[in-house]
């Protein structure tokens, strides 16, 4: 380490939801990003005794004068001026987002190359979780944000529209690129098998896939689109989006900073992804059988995959994502390729 690097460091502040135990939002993204690298500030805007998925929890949301606070603080000592990087992921709440907002429009203001990922956290298996006046205010932070990462369910709130085809998705990124967001990722998918590459197709019985879909804003103006496959697990799982969004901070900064030395014909949003998807998919991996044997244990028989949503606490607890026992595939995630992962630009 040469002294400049001392000075040098790559800084995020994290704004999302916090759990005393286990792993989600602040919990899911930080380790991530600090075995990697980089220095995080972790703002939470709520503090759970748990995630909310187990049959109780305890904590509160922090009212939106002490995230001002917060920030407030920060501002006096020059500390904002240091961030290269911001990451969102679940805020929820209006009054709490449009504070967050205007932090981070001066964070931007301040300093024009700081990298902003935005996990616009509103719902999934299409239903919202967060009222309706969340929806316009993302809309607007998408203009401030470098990267969107929505799931299915958000993309299609955002954009007011329906994904039921390839084409449909494509539309709806091309939505998303028009509030302002140069690069985005839905990082979910449902399509037709027939609409996806033959060598993307995991499940050949299936009559749909699950697939990432991303798009980056070329400088002719033109996108560049490209479909990640991945295999999936029957269990239950949490806090995959916050830590899928956390990696998506630190490897596109990566390629984009070697973007023109690679030659690759992957664009630095899809090398980066790929990267992405494999550090998940053996993260999820694990944690899938981890759990299939704690039901085998449990039951004395041969272990079975969790079907839904757990009713109890214990089972539910060996349903946390496996994020230390993760740091190998968090820092070599070509270690873990394997067949059903792959990347294809359209």
């Amino acid at each position: 380490m040469t002294d400049a690097d001392i000075f040098d460091s790559q800084r995020v502040l994290s704004i999302q939801s916090h759990v005393v135990s286990g792993y989600a939002g602040n919990k899911a993204a930080t380790f991530p990003l600090q075995t990697l690298g980089y220095d995080v500030d972790v703002l939470n805007i709520l503090q759970f005794s748990n995630h909310t998925g187990y049959p109780s929890w305890g904590g509160k949301r922090i009212p939106p004068e002490e995230i001002q606070d917060l920030f407030d603080g920060l501002k006096k000592n020059g500390l904002m001026d240091e961030y290269t990087h911001i990451l969102t992921g679940y805020i929820g709440n209006a009054a709490t987002l449009e504070t967050c907002v205007k932090a981070i429009r001066e964070i931007k203001e301040r300093r024009k190359d700081v990298i902003y990922v935005c996990d616009p956290v509103m719902g999934d298996d299409g239903s919202l979780y967060v009222s309706s006046e969340v929806i316009p205010l993302y809309r607007s932070i998408a203009g401030l944000a470098d990267v969107i990462t929505p799931n299915q369910t958000e993309a299609e709130a955002l954009a007011n529209t329906k994904i039921e085809t390839l084409a449909d998705a494509q539309e709806t990124i091309q939505h998303l690129h028009q509030l302002g967001a140069p690069h985005v990722v839905i990082t979910s998918v449902h399509l037709p098998q027939q609409d996806i590459p033959k060598q993307l197709i995991v499940n050949p019985n299936s009559d749909k896939a699950l697939v990432c879909i991303g798009s980056s804003i070329l400088e002719n103006g033109q996108t560049k689109q490209f479909l990640v496959s991945f295999p999936t697990f029957q269990g239950y799982f949490t806090g995959t989006g916050d830590m899928f969004s956390a990696l998506v901070v630190a490897r596109l900064t990566e390629q984009l900073k070697t973007a023109n030395e690679s030659g690759d014909h992957l664009s630095p949003l899809a090398q980066a992804i790929l990267k992405v998807v494999l550090t998940l998919n053996a993260v999820t991996e694990k944690t899938w059988k981890r759990q299939k044997e704690y039901v085998k244990l449990q039951k004395g028989e041969e272990a079975a995959d969790i079907e839904g949503k757990p009713d109890s606490a214990k089972l539910i607890r060996q349903c946390e994502l496996m994020v230390i026992q993760g740091k190998q595939a968090i820092e070599n995630p070509h270690l873990f390729t394997r067949d059903e992962i792959k990347v294809v630009m359209i």
